[in-house]
This record gives C-alpha cells, structure tokens and sequence, in this order.
C-alpha cells in the first residue's frame, strides 16, 4: 500500500512536547533536592528524540542524563605521539567518588522524592514510572567524558564532552549526546530546517513498516534512522514533503550493506555508524530495511 501524499506532510509533525518537559523538570527537581547531590558537580539534560527534535507522536519515554563532572574519564587516544607524552603524564587527581557510588547516589534521590515503588533499577538507567500528565523517564547517570584534540604544554587542552555509562552488565559506554544534538541543529540549518521533519518522516515510515508486518520492531531503531538521514546529501532535502522523502529513501535504499558502513557516520561524527557507534547496529539488517521502506513508498 503507497504511502499518501497528505500522510507525508502530516508525518513531518512533532510528537507532544508537554508531557515530556514536565517529565524532564520533575527528575530534575527531584535531583536538586538530593543533599548527597549538593556537594557534587553535576549537570542534567535530555538527549534522544526529545533533545534532537526528532520526536513523533508515540514516543512514549523521556531520556535524561545525569552527568557527573566532579571527574572525568580522559581519552587521549587520538592526540599525535608528542601530545601523548604530555597527556601520559598529566597530574592525576585522586577522588572515592566512582561510577557505581555515584549511579546509587541518583537511585536515592530518586526514591527519596518518587518513592522506591516507582523507580526501577536498569541496566543502563534508572525508570521512573510516568503518572497522568507525564512520560516514563529513562535516567541515565553518567562520568563525563573527555575526548583530547591536543595536549599542549601551556593552557586547557581542547577536547569533545561526552558521557561515560557504566552498566550494571557489560562494558563502559561512550556516547555524545550534546555533539549529536548540535551536529543536528548544524544540519537542520544547512538544509533550510528539513532535516529533522524528514528524520520524523522515516521514523513513521519504519513505523508503518512495521505494523504491516514487513519489518521486525526491533529493527531500526529511531536513533540509527536519526543518523542515516543525517549522511544524506543537503540538496535532497527540497521543499517539497513528499518528493523530499521519496529523494531521501532512494538515496539510502540505493546501497548495499558494505556500502552503507564505509559511508555512514553517526550524527556525533566521532562514530562510524556501523563499526564502532555503541549501538552496535548491523548493516545487513539496516540494508533490508532500507529496501523494505523504499518499497512502500
């Protein structure tokens, strides 16, 4: 079944934002409120759908990192070799603050203001259930992340913040919420502000797909959508609804899997979106998807 021109247009609008700003308000009072948090130096703030302004109607949760800057986890990896011996040999700070203490710290400020029946201990986050007027919360404590662009002698090293997540299970991981959202806004501008309809777009068509029974649910998450749109040139996105979401589809569809992963980077554009982005996301997979969108439209 082809996808109607009016249903295109009328994809390219955003989900509620209300429930989601009251949701994001009422963890943060509830932080503030922590006197074990006080004495600490720490930062709140949405990422995901509802950050990027990518949200459509039926995004039911809320992310919201918590992020510690008290310590940070330091990453030279990519500084030249005469850098490196400097940042090798940067004085270190000593602290007893560590993840898991600081991830128990948010649990607690949490069950302290919401109640212990209400919030609910995951391996990356911390649910707290919605009530009427809001959306279930995904809080996300975090170590801030410092990704090193130099390391002069004299003077701040420049570097890229990024979130350092320790899960209860598996290894640390890295992401980039604020440089996503930025890169985002970057885009959103180059391309006249149709960027982030389109991204809306795609999600309700893999959506569409989805309830057709022609896609797993599984499958293409929002956040991988996000960053295929983002690597699709600017000059597609014309000002047309419908031609620029057909332009759009053909562009990606028209790629094998091995194709996609050489292209594609993620929209923080410190990952390759299929070999090291911590979503883990299979190119095989997102090629079929691809072509089972195209097809619908």
């Amino acid at each position: 079944m082809a996808i109607s021109e009016s249903e295109r247009r009328s994809w390219t609008t955003p989900g509620a934002q209300d429930a989601a700003q009251r949701t994001y308000a009422s963890v943060k009072a509830a932080l503030d409120r922590s006197p074990s948090l006080s004495v600490l130096d720490w930062e709140v703030f949405l990422q995901g759908s509802y950050a990027n302004a990518t949200n459509t109607r039926g995004d039911s949760d809320v992310d919201i990192v918590v992020m510690l800057k008290s310590i940070y986890i330091p990453d030279g990896t990519q500084l030249p070799p005469s850098d490196k011996i400097r940042f090798e040999n940067r004085r270190r700070g000593t602290t007893t603050m560590t993840a898991a203490t600081f991830r128990s710290l948010v649990q607690q400020a949490l069950s302290d203001y919401y109640g212990s029946e209400r919030v609910h201990p995951r391996n990356k986050c911390l649910r707290v259930d919605k009530r009427d007027g809001y959306v279930d919360a995904d809080v996300v404590p975090a170590l801030q992340h410092r990704r090193f662009l130099s390391y002069p002698a004299y003077g701040d090293p420049p570097f890229i913040e990024g979130i350092a997540i320790n899960p209860l299970q598996g290894g640390r991981i890295i992401n980039y919420p604020k440089r996503h959202r930025d890169n985002g806004q970057a885009k959103n501008t180059r391309c006249r502000d149709k960027y982030k309809p389109t991204v809306r777009q795609v999600k309700r068509l893999r959506r569409r797909a989805v309830d057709l029974g022609l896609v797993d649910k599984r499958a293409a998450p929002g956040y991988l959508l996000e960053c295929l749109v983002y690597n699709v040139p600017n000059h597609l996105f014309v000002a047309d609804d419908s031609v620029r979401l057909s332009n759009v589809m053909m562009w990606l569809a028209q790629y094998s899997g091995a194709e996609l992963a050489a292209l594609c980077v993620s929209c923080d554009e410190v990952h390759r979106l299929f070999m090291n982005d911590p979503g883990q996301h299979n190119q095989h997979t997102t090629e079929r998807v691809l072509k089972a969108l195209w097809r619908l439209l």
